[in-house]
């Protein structure tokens, strides 16, 4: 049996749990198969911590919205302005890639909601 661990104090408690995405599947995957240091952890968000939790959430979630805003305004920008349409579409995919990287710097799993089951 996974200890249940609280992702933002870190300590064993209870709570809600938190959603296994594709980004937590790739730090797990790293862990495992890099680092080797994979705890195994079955991740919650205890009732102490939800409130630290809620801010940090959304926070991540403007922020992925406006990085991903700005990086569109500015590949629509560099294709409208270049002389190669080709060549700046690609420039301007790279730079919604490299700002939706840079958005995940603020990562904040979802939790599944009491009621919901996951997919």
């Amino acid at each position: 049996m996974r200890e249940d661990r609280c992702i933002i104090c870190g300590e064993q408690k209870l709570g809600l749990e938190v959603k296994n995405d594709r980004i937590l599947e790739s730090i797990r995957w790293f862990k495992r198969n890099v680092t080797r240091n994979e705890k195994g952890y079955h991740l919650i968000v205890c009732k102490d911590c939800y409130r630290s939790y809620k801010k940090a959430r959304d926070s991540y979630a403007r922020r992925q919205i406006l990085y991903l805003t700005l990086g569109i305004v500015f590949a629509a920008f560099i294709t409208i302005f270049s002389a190669n349409k080709l060549e700046a579409l690609l420039a301007g995919l790279g730079i919604i890639l490299f700002l939706y990287m840079l958005s995940l710097a603020s990562y904040m799993p979802d939790i599944i909601s009491p009621g919901k089951e996951q997919r």
